[in-house]
């Protein structure tokens, strides 16, 4: 009892040297490939099926958004010490590059968008970023593309009569976090999400038909997930002439790391007061027998 006693003291020694343990929280979401598809719902109607997009290009000078922050606090933003850093960055219609990135001591993101002048206007996102806790600090990163980056957050595009469209992205998204401890009744927590849209008028030119896909994961302290595969909206103008329908695409990703608990120092002079007791007691036996 007595060895026992010991090793459980030096147990606790080493946990106040260890310090209070660190977690990280990790996000990433990327779209590989953009594919339209047109279907003629109706091959005997003499009309060929086909799609065309930005009647007015003009109106479309956002091309693609990336927004990203990231910031390492305490318990405030606007305590010394707390950092906050974002970027907010549009692209010109037909948008090549649109890319952006921040810093602070403990988060980073980063977002591209790979722009194409022709269909829905991109070929590709990315988007990552990761937060990582300090001493006494905790951080927070944030991430949004839209596509397009027009004000509505939607591309028109005309349909011709009966015919079908299907929006398809190749994507896929990770989220991970490090450690499962709370701090304060908060805990680290990473996610992804993409979303895709598509709409248009039905036949009558009055009810509305909306198409919403969407893909997301989420994870707390000490856990991890991840998604791949294609997610589509589509649209049909049933109609016996063209028609307007809108598309647009969303993602978003963000994590959040927490110091871990960690007893205070007067919690481990109550252990330790109690290992002591019990070697005591262990010593009053081991003599009594």
């Amino acid at each position: 009892m007595k060895f026992v006693a010991s090793h459980a003291a030096a147990a606790v020694c080493l946990a106040v040297a260890a310090g209070p343990a660190l977690a990280d929280a990790f996000s990433t979401l990327a779209v590989n490939h953009v594919t339209v598809t047109v279907i003629d719902l109706d091959p005997n109607d003499g009309i060929a099926a086909g799609i065309s997009f930005l009647p007015d290009p003009a109106m479309y000078m956002g091309g693609a958004l990336v927004r990203g922050e990231a910031l390492n606090y305490r318990d405030s933003i606007n305590e010394p010490g707390a950092q906050y850093k974002s970027y907010f960055n549009r692209g010109a219609w037909p948008a090549t590059n649109v890319a952006g990135n921040v810093h602070t001591d403990l988060a980073t993101q980063a977002g591209s968008v790979t722009g194409s002048s022709e269909g829905v206007g991109f070929t590709a996102a990315d988007m990552s970023g990761s937060a990582h806790s300090g001493a006494g600090q905790r951080s927070h990163f944030w991430g949004y593309a839209s596509l397009p980056g027009s004000p509505s957050g939607l591309l028109d595009f005309t349909l011709t009569a009966n015919t079908k469209v299907v929006f398809s992205l190749d994507a896929s998204m990770s989220a991970s976090t490090t450690i499962a401890a709370p701090w304060q009744g908060n805990s680290e927590s990473a996610s992804a999400m993409l979303k895709l849209f598509a709409g248009g008028l039905a036949a009558d030119g009055v009810t509305p038909l909306e198409d919403l896909a969407e893909q997301g994961i989420s994870v707390l302290a000490g856990e991890s997930d991840s998604w791949s595969g294609v997610l589509s909206a589509s649209f049909s103008n049933l109609g016996d002439a063209s028609t307007q329908g809108v598309f647009g695409a969303n993602a978003t990703i963000q994590g959040d790391a927490v110091l871990a608990a960690v007893p205070e120092p007067s919690t481990y002079g109550m252990l330790l007061g109690g290992l002591g007791l019990i070697g005591v007691l262990a010593r009053r036996r081991h003599r009594a027998g």
